[in-house]
């Protein structure tokens, strides 16, 4: 069993611990399916895990890659989206097969089908479920697009948004966007993931870090709480998010 809450001097030494257990992890299982947050969280694992592609340290051309979420009405097309961020951080760099990465289509006709199409993607697995997942928390403590108050009993679905995510999500857009809702993973298929990593960082998230961190049992209201139920997961905080909460 890892150790649940782990605090690290620096972002940066936060991530090259994720990307140096992902690698180990890929070295085991050449198939591993992988599953990243975007966002500025993961940025800097994604970032790390292209420096050890380049260096020969890591082969991705057996593995899988599966993105977390998408705001409705996007695609990776679309500047700013989900998709869009792991492309133009991570997925180009790097050696997955097309066929074995699977990015959320917002503009789906049916998103019902779009998130059953995830959960078909997710078989690919030799777990059938994630290998490694790498999970950020918004300043209203969600996991992907599982919002305040989600069943955590879900799997792939479609989700409203949640005020806060609303108003922080245009960080990642040059216009202002339609934020309304979006497809997501849902907790059930964080809680199978083989090995589980939640990423706090920054001043920023002090406050929600705190809550996380300081939490005695699993809140609804505030859904990063769950992961102290998960047989393999980690809290991983940096300093700045950490301080005074200990």
């Amino acid at each position: 069993m890892k150790e649940k809450k782990v605090i690290f001097e620096s972002y940066e030494i936060m991530c090259q611990k994720v990307a140096e257990e992902i690698r180990e992890d890929l070295k085991k299982n050449p198939k591993q399916m992988l599953c990243i947050a975007a966002g500025n969280t993961s940025q800097g694992v994604l970032g790390e895990l292209i420096k050890m592609y380049q260096n020969k340290e890591v082969d991705f051309s057996k593995a899988y890659f599966v993105a977390m979420d998408e705001w409705a009405g996007m695609n990776e097309n679309t500047p700013g989206s989900c998709g869009n961020f792991l492309v133009k951080y991570f997925l180009k760099y790097v050696n997955y097969p097309k066929e074995n990465v699977k990015l959320w289509n917002g503009k789906a006709e049916d998103l019902h089908e779009e998130c059953n199409d995830v959960e078909n993607f997710l078989k690919k697995s030799e777990n059938g479920a994630i290998d490694y997942l790498v999970l950020g928390t918004g300043m209203n403590g969600h996991l992907a697009l599982n919002e305040p108050g989600t069943d955590f009993n879900q799997y792939s679905h479609i989700q409203e948004l949640d005020a806060i995510t609303k108003k922080v999500g245009q960080k990642y857009f040059e216009e202002k966007a339609i934020l309304e809702g979006g497809v997501t993973m849902g907790i059930q298929n964080f809680r199978e993931a083989k090995r589980a990593v939640l990423m706090i960082n920054g001043i920023h998230k002090r406050e929600i870090a705190g809550k996380i961190l300081k939490a005695s049992e699993t809140d609804e209201q505030i859904p990063a709480t769950v992961l102290y139920e998960f047989e393999n997961a980690s809290i991983y905080c940096d300093r700045e998010a950490a301080v005074d909460n200990e």
